[in-house]
């Protein structure tokens, strides 16, 4: 058992520092990192008391933690789509120089998939330019499903927003113009997001379901991690 938690450790360790190594490096990864260390080091360090207090205050808040991500997992799932929505709200993410990250192209494909079962939607794929990004998220959103046979008269581009507030802020004045005000809105993004997601578009006044596309294996911890103190901060100051 000791062994066993002393080597998980050390390798949560040594992934998260290849993964920075390679992409760019997160909050979600120095966490993970923080917990790796934690379990590295648990049956290795003088068990005296200033480490029993450590010990007790990394189980307090492992179990916090465990608890909101059970939350953030299982709530988008009570109110899913059903294809009969007018309205689709695709958020953007990581875009390399103009070749969508994987995350995105996760959530563009289950834009399609949704297309397939209602083509009738309106689709607004919603995201800004970043700082080490050639195109907006919405011009390669745009260009992706294009390609994939989603019609260019069924997408709309939303380029302005930096962030998931502003998605659903700018997202609904194009909905509004074209639908009026009384429509219903799928969103999609990886399910890890989909939690904060659908709370931000229900402040912004939209009426919507969850459609989440999948969050890699391999990111499934330090997107996790990351997402609870996003969702705590929206549960404290309401954005």
């Amino acid at each position: 058992m000791k062994k066993a938690v002393t080597i998980l450790g050390v390798l949560i360790i040594i992934y998260m520092l290849l993964s920075c190594l390679m992409t760019n490096f997160a909050l979600g990864k120095l966490l993970t990192i923080i917990m790796g260390l934690a379990l590295a080091l648990w049956f290795n360090v003088p068990n005296n008391g200033v480490v029993k207090v450590c010990k007790v205050l990394f189980v307090i808040v492992a179990v916090f933690f465990a608890a909101v991500i059970v939350i953030i997992s299982v709530l988008p799932g009570t109110n899913r789509a059903d294809y009969t929505e007018e309205a689709v709200i695709v958020l953007g993410c990581g875009v390399k120089g103009t070749v969508p990250t994987g995350s995105l192209v996760r959530r563009m494909d289950k834009a399609i998939e949704y297309y397939n079962n209602n083509n009738k939607a309106l689709i607004i794929v919603s995201g800004g330019q970043g700082p080490q990004e050639e195109i907006s998220e919405a011009q390669a959103m745009y260009e992706y499903m294009t390609a994939r046979g989603v019609p260019a008269d069924s997408i709309v581009m939303e380029d302005k927003s930096t962030s998931t507030d502003e998605n659903f802020k700018y997202s609904k004045a194009i909905l509004d113009e074209r639908l009026g005000d009384d429509y219903r809105v799928v969103y999609i993004t990886n399910s890890f997001h989909s939690y904060r997601a659908g709370e931000l578009a229900r402040l912004n006044g939209l009426n919507v379901r969850s459609y989440s596309a999948s969050t890699a294996l391999l990111s499934l911890l330090p997107c996790y991690l990351r997402e609870v103190l996003a969702v705590v901060k929206l549960w404290i100051f309401g954005r």
